[in-house]
């Protein structure tokens, strides 16, 4: 991590679990065009294992909006987990948040203010997002967010 990285997540105040590595046929990120595309993260417990269960069953939505926000944390950590990337984020673009729900769960939106509150505390800007009620996810993970952030250039990179 380099001290602009460390910068970032000190003004924030946030300390970020381990990137996870893909599970799966893909890469964590893709950098392309003056974006980062990040795949699917999952929440974390301080332990480095994913949280697991359906909200509405095992799982209240403060929970879930705590995990929410812990999955923001994994996402920053995949964009981490190339020294100096993350000091090169100016805002976040988009997210695709889904959440692992019963049926008759309704408040899939309130869930994902858990990532987009932490996002809006780090970057200038607000975000567009989707938000989808799943009745499974992998590994029956509560909550998988992925996202898109414009990044500057590389200061080696050609104008």
């Amino acid at each position: 991590m380099t001290p602009g990285d460390a910068a970032v997540l000190a003004r924030a105040g946030v300390v970020l679990p381990p990137a996870q590595p893909p599970v799966g046929t893909f890469v964590a990120v893709v950098e392309t065009g003056g974006l980062l595309h990040v795949s699917g993260q999952a929440p974390l417990d301080p332990a480095g294992i994913p949280l697991r269960g359906r909200v509405g069953d095992e799982v209240d939505t403060g929970e879930a909006r705590a995990r929410a926000r812990r999955t923001g944390l994994a996402l920053l950590a995949a964009v981490a987990s190339e020294p100096g990337r993350l000091s090169r984020v100016t805002r976040v673009v988009r997210l695709l948040g889904m959440v692992n729900a019963v049926s008759d769960f309704t408040e899939i939106s309130e869930v994902l203010d858990g990532c987009s509150e932490l996002f809006t505390g780090i970057f200038p800007g607000g975000h567009a997002r989707t938000d989808v009620g799943l009745p499974a996810l992998p590994s029956n993970i509560t909550v998988e967010i992925e996202a898109v952030f414009a990044i500057a250039p590389k200061a080696s990179d050609p104008q």
